[in-house]
């Protein structure tokens, strides 16, 4: 099977099996932020983001979570895009750990609005709740993988400014969004003053996440990571995955947005199938099926039949993540495939093409 479904699906380099194997033969620490190879995940964490300050979690949810919870008090609001992670994939995490009210804004790319961004943010009064939190997500998954630049980042850092709120970056593939600029990943996060990044997406760690900012916050973040059911031991096993992904797989990051790319173009001319190649920006890839014979359900079936794992994505689409594991063998192989199944043929054992 060539698994396109997420890029947490990629497993961890041989490097990272080796740096975990040394880890478990160490001492496992008691303490929450005891561990020698969490204090260095941690350290070199905030070094490469610009922040004074890491904090090593599970997930990048309970990283965006536990922002939330530290920037907001129970009643009050954050502004974040209409189709962000932190409203549609999060559980109602806000509202049910927080008590704190999402209110969507319409984006372009994944970029909200400034003009309605702004409309919507209140300082509070005896009837409104106060705009506590702005949330920001680069790169934007449900606008397929885009970009926010580092221009985009200083307006809204002076519309935060403005209302004297913070600004909270949901940056599970931030290091997408950097190499894809070429710049260091700092560029893209110093406006921010919280940022959560996902080890295990294209960075390919086995599991985990970094929420980085100002002392005082990851002080605070200590406590309601506790608090969440997130002040996990021991971490050095994991931490010593971690610190590989960040020293060695931040540039190859460049690799998956070829292959991605490559794809998209290439797939383009397939019967009933289609690609918006302007939001092929990283490493994920939105497909748009408009099928004469197959509904979107029957072609992501007859694809796993071709050995080919894809989720759907909306009511007319389905979604491919790239990482390291996709080469470009794996590439040719999955074009193939949706031919097939576009064509509306089966592969028979021995490579013979059948007619369905």
């Amino acid at each position: 099977m060539i698994d396109f479904r997420s890029d947490f699906i990629s497993r961890p380099t041989p490097k990272m099996i080796e740096a975990m194997v040394e880890a478990a033969q160490s001492n496992c620490s008691f303490g929450l932020r005891e561990d020698p190879y969490q204090k260095r995940l941690e350290e070199l964490a905030a070094h490469i983001l610009g922040k004074e300050d890491a904090l090593f979690f599970p997930t990048c949810t309970m990283c965006n979570q536990t922002a939330i919870h530290i920037f907001c008090s129970p009643g009050e609001k954050f502004v974040a895009e209409a189709t962000s992670h932190v409203i549609y994939s999060e559980a109602g995490g806000p509202a049910s750990l927080s008590g704190v009210m999402p209110i969507p804004v319409r984006g372009e790319m994944g970029c909200m609005n400034l003009k309605e961004m702004e409309e919507v943010i209140h300082p509070g009064d005896v009837q409104r709740s106060r705009t506590s939190l702005i949330v920001l997500e680069n790169t934007h998954v449900y606008a397929g993988g885009t970009v926010l630049s580092p221009t985009q980042m200083k307006q809204f850092r002076k519309i935060a400014d403005r209302y004297k709120i913070p600004i909270h970056l949901d940056g599970a593939r931030v290091f997408n969004a950097a190499v894809y600029f070429n710049l260091p990943v700092s560029e893209l996060t110093k406006d921010a003053d919280s940022i959560s990044v996902s080890l295990n997406k294209g960075l390919s760690a086995p599991m985990g996440a970094i929420l980085a900012g100002s002392k005082s916050l990851i002080q605070e973040a200590l406590r309601v990571r506790q608090m969440f059911g997130g002040g996990w031991r021991p971490t050095n096993i994991l931490s010593a995955a971690g610190i590989v992904a960040l020293e060695t797989m931040i540039d190859r990051l460049a690799e998956d947005h070829f292959h991605a790319r490559k794809f998209a173009e290439d797939l383009n001319g397939c019967q009933g199938v289609s690609v918006d190649l302007q939001r092929v920006q990283t490493n994920l890839v939105v497909v748009k099926i408009d099928h004469p014979r197959l509904t979107l359900k029957e072609f992501i079936e007859e694809l796993r039949e071709q050995d080919v794992l894809v989720i759907p994505f909306g009511s007319n689409g389905l979604r491919m993540a790239f990482h390291w594991e996709i080469g470009r063998n794996e590439v040719n192989t999955a074009i193939e495939a949706f031919d097939r199944v576009a064509r509306g043929l089966k592969k028979r054992k021995g490579g013979e093409l059948l007619e369905r």
